[in-house]
C-alpha cells in the first residue's frame, strides 16, 4: 500500500474514532469515517481513502504484529481499484486472525469493507 493511502496524524485518528461507524467482521473490528470534502483549491489526494492498521500488544510479539499488518496492507493494496474515495478506515485485527490462513483473511477483509460501503460491489 502506498504512503498516500495511509491515515496519518493524531487529529485524523481522533476524528475518525469519535465520528466513525463501528463494524465487526470475522477476526477484526473496523471504524469507517466519511471524510469531509476538501476546500476549493486543495489537492485531489485529499479525496483518497486512507487506511490504518492498529494491532494491540496483546496480539503477540513484534514479529506477529508486523506480519498481520503486512498481510492486511497487501490485501488492501490489491483492493484499491475497487475502493470508493473519501473514507478513513481503521482496522483492528483480533487474536483470532493468527489462526486464519491468508485466503480466509482476504475474505474477511473484503466482507467487512463491503459491509461498511467502502468496497464497491
Amino acid at each position: 500500500m502506498k504512503r498516500r493511502y495511509s491515515l496519518k496524524g493524531l487529529k485524523s485518528f481522533k476524528e475518525a474514532i469519535a465520528n466513525g461507524k463501528r463494524l465487526y467482521g470475522k477476526g477484526m473490528r473496523v471504524i469507517v469515517y466519511m471524510q469531509p470534502l476538501p476546500a476549493e483549491g486543495q489537492i485531489n489526494n485529499a479525496l483518497q481513502s486512507r487506511f490504518a492498521i492498529v494491532v494491540n500488544r496483546s496480539y503477540g510479539n513484534a514479529v506477529e504484529r508486523n506480519r498481520i499488518k503486512r498481510q492486511i496492507r497487501s490485501i488492501v493494496a490489491t483492493l484499491m481499484p475497487q475502493i470508493r474515495q473519501g473514507f478513513a478506515v481503521i482496522i483492528f485485527p483480533d487474536t483470532t486472525c493468527k489462526a486464519m490462513e491468508y485466503n480466509h483473511l482476504v475474505v474477511s477483509v473484503k466482507n467487512v469493507l463491503r459491509k461498511s460501503g467502502v468496497l464497491r460491489q
